[in-house]
C-alpha cells in the first residue's frame, strides 16, 4: 500500500480563469491562511502551463481530472460539430441557447434552415473519452469515494469522470445545485442583505492594483453594472460575485460531513471547481478592481475551508490548487492603456438560426468565403444560400467545411483545406493557421486535435486578439501566456515543501496523485510533479 494511504482525503480545487500573476498582484491583501498556506507549508510551481493550445474550460478541467490532453481525452473544446451524429433539432436548440450567434434573427424561419444537415453539436459535459484520476481510483478501490461540484457542468464532470458517485453543478433555472440537494435552500442566503456587490478592498486600494479608471467602465460588460456596486438581484447575478465562492465551499463541506468523506479506510476525492471567477473575469476582465476583489474575497473563503479541513482531517489531508486557464485583457482596455497596443476582435461566429444568405454571416467569414472561391476558381455571391457555403461551422479555435457542399461541387477536399488555411492566415490577428492533417503545427497544437471531434483548420491569434462571442466582454482560449500561465499548488504527507521552476502542467496533477495513490493515472504528456517525496513504504 502507498504511503499516502493514511491520508483520507484528497482536494482538489480549480479556480476557473485563475493567472499566475495574480498570486503576485494582490499577494499584499492575501492571509496567510489561503493562498499563502501552499508557499509556506507545501510546493509551488511557477512555471505551470497547460500542454495544449485550446485554453478553455473544457479541456482544462479534462486535463485536471484525467491528465490528458484533447488528442486523447477528445475534449478538443467547449463545443464541437459531431460530423458522425445525425441532425438532432434539441443539439442545435441548445447550442444556440449557450453561445451568441452572429446577426439578427429573421421574423420568419426559412423551409430549411442553413444547419440543417446530418451533424450536430457536441458538448464538452458529455464527458470525455479517457478515464480520469477517479475513474482509476474507483477501479482499485471501489469503496473510495469520488465527488466533484462546481457551478459549471463541464468542470464538476470533467474533473469527476463517469465512475465519480456524485457529481454538481449550478443551474439558476432550477433554483441551485444539481441534482437537487437541500443544501438549494440555503442559496438565496448568499446574496448580501444589501444585495448588492461592494468592494471589501478600500477603494484606494483597489485604484492601485489595478487599471480600472472611470474611462475603462463603458469599455466592460454592464450586464449587472460597469463598476461598484454591483447589484444582485436574483441567483442569477450570485454567480458572478465573491459571493459564490463562500457558497461553493460552504456545500463542499456540507457534502464532505453529509458522506462521510475520509471516514473509511480507503482514501476518497474531492473536486471543487471555483467558476464564478470565471463568469466575473469574462464580464470585467483582469484588470478591473472586480477581480482584484474577488480574488481578495476568494483568499478568505478559501482560508475558512482550509482550515475546516484542518479542524477535521489533521495532517490526514492532501490539497492541490490550479487553475483550467487565465484570460486577457479586453482589447479595448489594452488600447485604453496603450493606444498602440496590437490588439482586436475577431468574429467568425455562426450566423443565427433563421439566416438564409452568405451576406448574413459576419463579415471576416464572409472574406474567407470570397477568398476560397477566388482561389478555387468559383462564382461568388453574397446573396447565394448559406447552404452554398464552403464553411458550415465554427467553434474556437476551429473552422469545419461543408461537406454536402463540397461534393456537390466536386470539388477535392484537401484542397479546400489548403485554400482556407491559406486564405485564413491572412485575417488580422491570426498568428497562425493549420489544416488538421498538416505536419507542421507546434505540439500544443497537435495535443489539441483529434481525429474525429477536430475541425478541419485550426487556427491561433496573437496575443492581445480574442475571439468575438456576441459582447463587449473578455475571453480566453488561446496558446498565449495570459491565458496559459496558471497557478499550480499542493500540500499534504508526501509533498516537499518548496518553490519549483520546473516546466509543469496542471494535468501533472492526475499523474502525481494517482502515484501517490499507487493507480495508474494521466496520459503521454503527463508528468510526476518533483515535489513527491515517497512513492512506497
Amino acid at each position: 500500500m502507498n504511503v499516502v494511504a493514511a491520508a483520507a482525503l484528497i482536494v482538489v480545487i480549480s479556480v476557473d480563469q485563475m493567472r499566475y500573476d495574480y498570486l503576485q498582484r494582490f499577494d499584499p491583501f492575501f492571509t496567510t491562511r489561503g493562498f499563502k498556506r501552499f508557499t509556506t507549508v507545501g510546493a509551488t510551481f511557477t512555471n505551470a502551463r497547460p500542454r495544449h493550445s485550446v485554453t478553455s474550460t473544457g479541456p482544462g478541467h479534462a486535463a485536471i481530472g484525467g491528465g490528458t490532453v484533447p488528442a486523447e481525452n477528445g475534449i478538443v473544446a467547449n463545443r464541437w460539430l459531431d460530423r458522425t451524429a445525425s441532425f438532432d433539432q434539441s443539439k442545435w436548440d441548445a447550442y444556440f441557447a449557450e453561445t451568441s450567434p452572429y446577426g439578427i434573427a429573421t421574423s420568419t424561419p426559412p423551409a430549411k434552415r442553413w444547419y440543417e444537415s446530418h451533424a450536430s453539436p457536441f458538448f464538452a459535459s458529455d464527458g470525455a473519452l479517457t478515464p480520469t484520476l477517479g475513474d482509476r481510483l474507483k477501479r482499485k478501490s471501489p469503496q473510495s469515494q469520488v465527488v466533484a461540484l462546481a457551478l459549471t457542468d463541464r468542470a464538476s464532470i470533467l474533473m469527476g469522470g463517469k465512475s465519480a458517485d456524485a457529481t454538481y453543478w449550478f443551474d439558476h433555472r432550477r433554483g441551485g445545485f444539481v441534482p437537487p440537494t437541500p443544501f438549494n435552500a440555503f442559496v438565496p442566503g448568499y446574496i448580501p442583505a444589501t444585495s448588492q456587490w461592494s468592494p471589501l478592498v478600500p477603494r484606494a486600494e483597489l485604484e492601485r492594483i489595478t487599471f480600472d479608471p472611470p474611462d475603462a467602465w463603458p469599455l466592460k460588460n454592464a450586464t449587472y453594472g460597469a463598476t461598484f456596486p454591483h447589484a444582485i438581484a436574483n441567483i442569477r447575478a450570485l454567480q458572478s460575485t465573491p459571493f459564490a465562492h463562500e457558497m461553493l465551499f460552504d456545500f463542499a463541506q456540507q457534502l464532505i460531513a453529509e458522506r462521510n468523506l475520509g471516514a473509511d479506510a480507503t482514501p476518497d476525492i474531492l473536486y471543487v471547481g471555483i467558476s464564478s471567477t470565471d463568469y466575473l473575469g469574462h464580464l470585467y476582465g483582469p484588470d478591473s478592481m472586480e477581480v482584484a476583489d474577488s480574488m481578495v474575497r476568494l483568499d478568505r473563503s478559501l482560508a475558512a475551508f482550509l482550515d475546516a479541513l484542518e479542524r477535521r482531517f489533521g495532517d490526514r489531508v492532501i490539497v492541490a490548487l490550479t487553475s483550467d486557464h487565465g484570460i486577457q485583457s479586453l482589447p479595448e482596455i489594452a488600447k485604453l492603456r496603450d493606444p498602440r497596443a496590437d490588439a482586436g476582435r475577431i468574429d467568425l461566429r455562426v450566423p443565427q438560426p433563421n439566416a438564409q444568405r452568405i451576406r448574413d454571416l459576419p463579415p471576416a467569414r464572409i472574406e474567407l468565403e470570397r477568398k476560397l472561391a477566388r482561389s478555387l476558381n468559383l462564382p461568388f455571391s453574397e446573396d447565394a444560400p448559406l447552404q452554398h457555403a464552403l464553411i458550415f461551422f465554427f467553434e474556437e479555435p476551429a473552422l469545419y467545411l461543408n461537406d454536402a457542399r463540397i461534393a456537390e461541387l466536386g470539388l477535392d477536399r484537401s484542397r479546400v483545406k489548403r485554400a482556407l488555411r491559406n486564405a485564413v492566415r491572412t485575417l488580422d490577428g491570426v498568428a497562425n493557421a493549420w489544416t488538421n492533417d498538416d505536419r507542421d503545427m507546434p505540439r500544443a497544437v497537435r495535443n489539441t486535435l483529434h481525429a474525429t471531434r477536430s475541425g478541419d483548420v485550426v487556427l491561433t491569434l496573437r496575443p492581445g486578439w480574442i475571439w468575438m462571442w456576441g459582447s463587449n466582454s473578455t475571453t480566453h482560449g488561446q496558446p498565449v501566456e495570459a491565458d496559459l500561465h496558471v497557478p499550480l499548488m499542493l500540500y499534504g504527507p508526501g509533498i516537499a515543501k518548496g518553490t519549483y521552476e520546473d516546466d509543469a502542467s496542471p494535468m501533472d496533477l492526475a499523474r502525481t496523485l494517482g502515484v501517490l495513490l499507487d493507480v495508474d493515472a494521466g496520459g503521454r504528456d503527463s508528468r510526476v510533479l518533483p515535489c513527491v517525496t515517497s512513492t512506497r513504504k
